[in-house]
């Protein structure tokens, strides 16, 4: 008898000499699953169907997603440039040719804003000038008496 032979009937004795397991391993098991399971479908419950209503007040409006999705696009074109051979200066084209163009726009903005802030300015200005000359005007008090006729 070799060794192989003495581990293998030391092993058959072993199982023969133990308990049963299989039965209370396999409830418990199932108990484990059945409870997770009611919990999973607790959550999905809770944000699947609830989740909707209560975000809703706490998406973002129209010009914040748009400007997400812009710093989204922006951001992944220069990791995709990067990957490119070459990528990187055509990114560095794009986006200098891009902040000049910004750079224009803004100049007008920031010179009509200028000027418009000018034109508020003046006319608070003569809005004040004619609320102070109203109050030192001085209406003069009625002089005649009314009489009903009754």
């Amino acid at each position: 008898m070799g060794i192989w032979d003495h581990i293998s009937s030391k092993t058959d004795s072993i199982k023969r000499n133990a308990p049963h397991l299989t039965s209370s391993v396999k409830d418990l098991c199932q108990n484990s699953y059945d409870h997770s399971r009611v919990a999973v479908n607790k959550i999905h419950d809770t944000v699947k169907v609830n989740a909707v209503e209560k975000l809703l007040p706490h998406l973002p409006d129209e010009e914040t997603r748009s400007k997400i999705a812009a710093d989204l696009a922006k951001n992944s074109a220069r990791f995709a440039f990067r990957v490119l051979p070459g990528g990187s200066m055509v990114y560095n084209i794009v986006s200098q040719s891009h902040s000049v163009s910004g750079n224009k726009i803004s100049k007008e903005h920031s010179e009509e804003l200028k000027d418009l802030k000018d034109k508020v300015r003046r006319l608070e200005e003569e809005a004040s000038d004619c609320k102070k000359s109203v109050e030192r005007t001085e209406l003069p008090k009625p002089t005649t008496k009314l009489q009903s006729k009754i």
